[in-house]
């Protein structure tokens, strides 16, 4: 059961203080992209606003977020969703402005995290 990293990749990754060489052009950290923190804050900021506001849950303040009807509100989330999914297909971005389900794993997967990094 070897590493799944082949060649010199491999040697970086066995020798930790080898890890600064990733930085740059064509190397990563391994793994799913960090939200981008303007994206994180705005989010965070709106939901925070809508649940004092309103007096409703947080969850109940994302799909609120999502589902806003004034239209200048409305292509504001979605202007800040393309620039979250802008090195994604315009495929994902459809999928998740359309489905529920795409939102609501947003939120169990991201936001809940966030928030309670605030708390």
């Amino acid at each position: 059961m070897g590493s799944k990293y082949t060649g010199i990749k491999s040697l970086i990754y066995r020798q930790p203080e080898l890890k600064k060489f990733l930085r740059g052009k064509g190397f990563s950290a391994p793994g799913q992209p960090k939200v981008d923190w303007f994206v994180k804050a705005t989010i965070l900021i709106k939901i925070k606003q809508y649940s004092k506001n309103y007096k409703i849950s947080e969850r109940k303040a994302w799909f609120k977020l999502c589902n806003l009807s004034s239209y200048t509100r409305q292509t504001g989330f979605i202007k800040l969703m393309q620039y979250h999914f802008r090195n994604k297909s315009n495929l994902q971005l459809r999928n998740f402005l359309e489905s529920v389900h795409a939102r609501d794993n947003f939120y169990k997967n991201h936001v809940k995290k966030w928030l309670r990094g605030l708390k």
